[in-house]
């Protein structure tokens, strides 16, 4: 008859197998991944180039000083209102229809260059000449959608704060 099994022992790789395994494991995941590790050091070489990865190991060696010199200067006197106005106007911006805000710049910037522009032979013209030039279609347009914006605003600032 043969003899039982009362001892059973579980055979633990070596450091030095373990370490071969993990080497294994990590070119089998480099091989699967060839491409996108390829465009990773692709990258990393473009922000080596552009002085990138110097500029954020000398802010990481320098975390400390960084972040002191932040906290003081979001602490001066009127930064706070300086955030919550940044803040204010990235919302506002949010709110408003690109298109609309297009032609609203687009006209801005004709009214600016017709601003600075001297017209040859026209002569500053008095009274008569303010109220003739009202009268034209390109400034009571103008006209017309600056009341408008006002009417719209004094309807906003009638209505609570949210």
């Amino acid at each position: 008859m043969a003899k039982s099994i009362t001892n059973i022992e579980k055979r633990l790789p070596n450091q030095e197998e373990e370490d071969a395994k993990a080497v294994q494991q990590l070119l089998k995941a480099v091989g699967n991944q060839r491409q996108a590790l390829l465009g990773l050091l692709d990258v990393v070489e473009e922000l080596q180039k552009l002085g990138v990865i110097d500029m954020m190991r000398g802010m990481l060696k320098n975390s400390k000083d960084i972040g002191e010199i932040a906290i003081e200067q979001v602490n001066k006197p009127g930064a706070h209102r300086i955030i919550k106005n940044g803040m204010a106007a990235v919302q506002f911006v949010s709110q408003v229809d690109p298109s609309k805000l297009q032609t609203l710049l687009s006209g801005l910037t004709q009214g600016m260059d017709a601003a600075v522009e001297q017209e040859p032979g026209r002569k500053h013209g008095g009274f008569w000449g303010v109220i003739k030039t009202a009268r034209e279609p390109a400034v009571m347009s103008s006209i017309a959608m600056m009341m408008r914006f006002l009417k719209g605003m004094g309807n906003g600032l009638k209505q609570p704060t949210r």
